[in-house]
């Protein structure tokens, strides 16, 4: 698969594991970091907790806070990936059971005191700085606040519940602990905008809009190219038949057996072996990513998954913006989307493509085109036309996403 300006620098491949392996993570190991931080206070220190509390600490400390976090940072910080959200809730629960470890060891109450406040500052700047890291450092205000999230709500558990409130201190030192959590997170925001702007200003490249774009792969931010390992995306419909759809992000190429021409034809005899039914489709791309090799098909086959079923999809939504008009479901939490532009032969990948998860979004392009006689005009990641486009593909979406959705069998998976 071809990509821009390749050789001028060196790709970071950042990926996390999928939502159907994250979220019930979250929730089984809030149960373990629970038992076992129950069996190290219990064992190291004075307290006698009784074994039924083991639960009640699961969901009021391990779990309920870090998954308030993963489905808030998505809806405040726009088009930050679930996937990533919850992987940095993982990470912040680890980090929580680790300190309730440290809290086992601590020899008296103001030690203790320590370390539980300790815990939360350390929760909300990890929160801060992987925010700033992976969206760029200019929404630092909403980052701030958004990130709070995580350590309030462990906050009010260990008022409310855990007796923060009863253990002897002064209204003063209550008050100057959650003052110096504020005044860290502060001082690290303070630091990273003072590292942004000396490097900005030698280079006239922020650095932390570098290091989103390549971890988002975002061209806006990197102009340098795309992935050269394309993502093969699987959709599975059953209506009492089977039906799989593939779309590997290649172009078929130019001509049937030369170059990558004979693609989708190797891949759609392939899925239509053994009584099976399926169909090669093409995504919006362009021919500078056209493979080489026929052979490739074996490759693409070879990343063709059997997704997870799911009960429930919506109505078929259109909308037609002019330019290019867009048809889309929902299957479950998961968005198809087809796309047709008169006059458009092709897409730079980056067009629709640039701040999206393939994760979240199947995106086809229908190109009902003459095939003898259709247009040659390919839009260009970064014209006026690509970023109008965008925007209705995005507007699209944001409907799409509050259409209601009813019950059906289907499937979405992308490798």
């Amino acid at each position: 698969m071809g990509a821009d300006n390749v050789d001028v620098f060196q790709r970071l491949v950042f990926s996390v594991p999928s939502l159907s392996v994250q979220i019930p993570a979250l929730a089984g190991l809030s149960l373990v970091y629970s038992a076992i931080a129950f069996a190290a206070i219990t064992a190291f220190t004075p307290i006698d907790s009784a074994p039924a509390s083991v639960l009640p600490v699961a969901i009021l400390l391990f779990l309920l806070p870090f998954a308030f976090a993963a489905e808030l940072f998505p809806r405040t910080l726009s088009r930050y990936p679930r996937t990533w959200s919850y992987f940095l809730a993982l990470t912040s629960q680890f980090v929580m059971f680790v300190y309730a470890l440290v809290l086992s060891g601590a020899n008296d109450i103001g030690n203790a005191w320590s370390i539980i406040w300790l815990c939360f500052i350390t929760l909300y700047l990890l929160n801060i700085l992987v925010l700033v890291i992976s969206t760029g450092i200019d929404r630092y205000k909403r980052i701030l606040l958004v990130s709070l999230a995580e350590p309030a709500a462990l906050i009010v558990a260990f008022y409310a519940v855990g007796g923060g409130g009863d253990l002897g201190f002064s209204t003063y030192r209550h008050v100057f602990a959650f003052a110096s959590l504020l005044i860290a997170a502060a001082f690290l925001v303070f630091v990273l905008l003072v590292v942004d702007y000396l490097i900005r200003s030698n280079t006239d490249v922020s650095a932390f809009e570098l290091t989103s774009g390549i971890l988002r792969n975002d061209r806006a931010s990197l102009d340098l190219g795309v992935e050269a390992r394309p993502a093969v995306e699987t959709l599975v419909i059953d209506n009492g038949d089977r039906l799989r759809l593939v779309a590997p992000w290649v172009h078929p190429g130019p001509l049937g057996g030369f170059g990558g021409g004979q693609l989708s034809g190797n891949v759609i005899d392939a899925l239509n072996e053994d009584g099976e039914s399926g169909f090669f489709v093409h995504v919006p791309c362009t021919h500078k990513e056209d493979l080489s090799n026929p052979e490739d098909a074996t490759k693409i086959l070879e990343a063709v998954s059997e997704p997870t079923g799911v009960t429930q999809a919506s109505r078929l939504v259109h909308e037609d913006y002019g330019e290019i008009e867009f048809y889309g479901r929902r299957i479950g939490d998961k968005q198809v989307v087809f796309l047709h532009g008169e006059g458009i032969d092709d897409y730079d990948t980056g067009v629709f493509m640039r701040d999206v998860d393939e994760d979240e979004v199947l995106l086809v392009d229908l190109h009902k085109h003459d095939l003898q006689d259709g247009p040659e005009k390919e839009v260009l990641y970064g014209s006026a036309e690509a970023d109008r486009l965008k925007a209705h593909f995005d507007d699209f979406r944001d409907g799409l996403a509050e259409v209601p959705v009813h019950d059906y069998a289907a499937g979405f998976e992308v490798v």
